[in-house]
């Protein structure tokens, strides 16, 4: 019986030395000098576009949260806000979507909403 079990043990000592053995080759060559990041940089627009790209009329982050832009549809003006958390980030008709689904989540904190109330700005 000891006989049958050392048979055992070193079949799979074996093994795991054979699967230490196998070499995985990459034909990628780094040299100490070479760069980690590219030389050019591609510019990365955040927020909406109105034209195109080229033309540079595209509007930042800051300027969609200074305009109080809705932060879902990013069409509408952010004109409502949700009951307990406060957060005003959306229009109502988006804020009317988020509290009819299962998941009354506020978008910013994940809070539950509770209700939904609008603001009358001047």
């Amino acid at each position: 019986m000891v006989f049958v079990v050392l048979i055992i043990l070193k079949y799979i000592t074996e093994l795991d030395n054979e699967s230490d053995n196998v070499e995985v080759t990459r034909s990628v060559t780094v040299s100490e000098t070479d760069r980690l990041w590219p030389e050019k940089t591609e510019p990365m627009t955040y927020g909406t576009c109105e034209d195109d790209v080229e033309t540079g009329s595209c509007s930042s982050g800051e300027d969609l949260y200074d305009a109080r832009i809705c932060v879902i549809c990013y069409d509408e003006q952010r004109n409502c806000f949700f009951v307990p958390c406060g957060h005003c980030a959306t229009c109502y008709e988006c804020a009317l979507r988020i509290y009819d689904e299962e998941n009354k989540v506020c978008p910013v904190c994940r809070r539950i909403i509770g209700k939904v109330r609008k603001l009358f700005a001047p």
